[in-house]
């Protein structure tokens, strides 16, 4: 039986009737770190997830980034359940992941963010994966993208084959959804930490790093769902996701893939400005009104997403020069 939640809302679908498969003594431990700053509007859904999971051996880790919200009551409610808070000022995302693995102490490891959630018994069931396959340093399981109230945006489903270096290298068409990807200590250890400059595309650097170096392992089940709302980072930062990524790819040797990535980030330019180049309806006869700061709010975004994709351009002309 799950605490009563602090909003009603916070609910999961699921819980009601809800039968939890209890992990066997042997399974290796896994432990979680989950990066928050100012996450109250959804992070009470995500710790109840968890709690939708047999949490013996379970190690789970908030890391806060110093949240000015309701972000520490929530906390406070579901403390039982957690081994270890820090609430201070961070560096970032990147920098909450890298410090909750430092102490972590299970042989798997995973980060769940405070806007996403796990699914039913998942835990159980990766660590049955990783098990029942000695040598596994890394596991990925089946998600789905949704809107806020879980409708779906996207059914994620992998292969052996989608889980590929050479296939995930186009990781723009071909990427991984984060909370459905677990790892061995072994495999953070040689590829880890994540990268403090990297704000987007820190998990994108990470698994493409995991799959140059080990074979990936499909766990055939639905694990996680990647809730897309307007405050996602790659949503309101669009440009800047892409540019990141691009990059990444670049480092990994995937030049024409970083490539097709930009185009990406050119589609959208040309876009915004076809929209701006729309004549509008002739307005009714309005008196003369001083010009307002928000009348040039595109042009000003034009310009900011042109410099961007000629910046970076020339960044990915000097990645080509250094690898000559």
């Amino acid at each position: 039986m799950l605490p009563e939640p602090i909003r009603a809302d916070a609910i999961l679908p699921w819980e009601d009737g809800l039968i939890l498969d209890a992990a066997e003594a042997d399974l290796p431990g896994v432990s979680i770190v989950i990066p928050i700053y100012n996450s109250a509007a959804f992070l009470e859904k995500t710790l109840r997830s968890l709690m939708c999971q047999d949490l013996n051996g379970v190690e789970l880790i908030l890391m806060d980034g110093g949240s000015t919200d309701a972000t520490p009551q929530i906390v406070e409610h579901y403390r039982d359940i957690l081994a270890v808070v820090v609430m201070e000022k961070d560096k970032g995302q990147s920098d909450a992941i890298n410090k909750g693995y430092e102490r972590a102490s299970q042989p798997i490891l995973y980060w769940l963010n405070g806007d996403d959630v796990i699914l039913p018994n998942t835990l159980v069931a990766v660590r049955r994966a990783f098990h029942a396959n000695p040598g596994t340093e890394v596991v990925v399981g089946d998600a789905y993208l949704t809107e806020k109230d879980f409708s779906p945006i996207h059914h994620f489903r992998f292969s052996p084959e989608k889980l590929a270096f050479s296939y995930l290298l186009d990781y723009a068409a071909h990427h991984l959804i984060q909370p459905s990807v677990f790892f061995s200590r072994a495999a953070w250890n040689a590829v880890g930490p994540v990268k403090l400059d990297h704000h987007y595309a820190m998990d994108a650097d990470l698994f493409l790093g995991m799959a140059a170096k080990y074979s990936f392992l499909h766990l055939p089940r639905d694990i996680a769902y990647s809730v897309y709302h307007e405050d996602c980072k790659t949503r309101d930062k669009r440009a800047e996701s892409i540019t990141e990524l691009a990059l990444v790819q670049a480092r990994h040797g995937g030049m024409a893939e970083a490539r097709r990535t930009l185009d990406i980030l050119v589609g959208l330019f040309n876009e915004a400005e076809a929209a701006s180049s729309v004549p509008a309806p002739a307005p009714a006869p309005q008196p003369v009104a001083p010009p307002r700061a928000s009348d040039n709010v595109l042009e000003v975004q034009l310009a900011a997403l042109q410099g961007t994709v000629e910046k970076n351009r020339a960044l990915l002309l000097d990645l080509d020069l250094e690898a000559m």
